[in-house]
């Protein structure tokens, strides 16, 4: 039944977005303990794990702008979304361990960017796929 097969694909993959980008919001909370705020003490740099979060966002943004669209196949489609959430959440995870904590200012930022890069997965592309009976393990 095709109806109950698309539905079942959207299902699966909307739980997987919200807990994914929901997760985002309790790291921050439950491992950062607060919301970051106040200002960055001054330093000379920026700390190096921002430019490498900056990559990782960009890297989500192609995913979700460049292959995404030009993808039909369901399973392809959950796998797309998941590493674009992967990058997202982890560039949340920088901001945790690698950025020293006198950086609320760069941390918040951090965490604002990777809830953003998160919501652009927001499953609404899923079941548009070409072949009504795609199956997430087809390729």
């Amino acid at each position: 039944m095709p109806d109950r097969s698309a539905f079942s694909q959207k299902l699966v993959s909307w739980v997987i977005w919200f807990a994914l980008t929901a997760s985002i919001v309790v790291y921050q909370l439950v491992l950062g303990h607060e919301i970051p705020h106040g200002a960055n003490a001054r330093v000379s740099e920026m700390p190096p794990i921002v430019a490498v979060a900056s990559v990782e966002f960009i890297a989500a943004a192609a995913i979700r702008w460049l292959l995404v669209p030009k993808t039909r196949v369901a399973g392809r489609l959950l796998v797309l979304m998941i590493i674009g959430l992967s990058l997202s959440e982890s560039a949340e995870f920088f901001g945790l361990f690698l950025v020293p904590n006198d950086q609320p200012e760069t941390k918040l930022a951090l965490w604002i960017l990777s809830l953003l890069s998160a919501i652009q997965f927001i499953p609404i592309y899923i079941g548009r796929s070409s072949y009504p009976h795609d199956a997430f393990h087809q390729s």
